[in-house]
């Protein structure tokens, strides 16, 4: 899905009368969305992948097995923080409604997630930041973490739709004498 989009449904939760954003009032979906673009943040996926483009080059080996290796592992380093302070600043962008404490914990969801996509993957950003984590560790880590990822992602949507919405105050008109 989209961090941006992640950040806009909160917003538009946090705008509507008190549990009427899963029906009646916009967004007008179900909690699962907000989970599925908090856990899919899909525009540092792919500036990740570009990126992997051309700082990783794929071989056959003597075995006739592709291998991919990492051939720019300082830059895939940076790449990997800026990528996570990316996909903050996508959720700060994209929630232009008032901010809670709780979005502070929603802001850390796609960036978290984008750590777990990368270490699902062989080849990846993460590797460059954890080379000798193993695969398996690696994997049990991503999953499990998704799944503490969603269910925070799922109360954080429950909670937006029970907050009760800050009034706007419009300036008080002005007259000329």
């Amino acid at each position: 899905m989209s961090t941006l989009i992640y950040a806009q449904l909160t917003g538009k939760r946090e705008e509507a009368i008190p549990n009427t954003s899963t029906s009646t009032s916009p967004p007008g979906v179900q909690s699962y969305m907000d989970v599925l673009a908090a856990l899919v943040p899909a525009e540092v996926l792919t500036v990740h992948t570009v990126v992997l483009s051309f700082t990783t080059m794929t071989e056959k080996n003597q075995a006739g097995e592709l291998v991919t290796t990492i051939t720019q592992p300082g830059t895939l380093k940076w790449v990997f923080v800026a990528l996570l302070l990316l996909s903050i600043s996508l959720y700060f962008v994209g929630h232009r409604s008032s901010w809670d404490r709780w979005d502070f914990m929603r802001m850390l969801i796609p960036p978290l997630a984008f750590v777990g996509w990368t270490m699902l993957q062989k080849a990846t950003a993460f590797d460059a930041i954890a080379p000798d984590l193993g695969q398996a560790s690696r994997d049990a880590i991503a999953v499990i973490g998704a799944v503490i990822l969603a269910v925070i992602a799922a109360q954080l949507a429950y909670q937006a739709d029970q907050k009760k919405p800050i009034p706007v105050q419009l300036p008080e008109a002005v007259h000329g004498d």
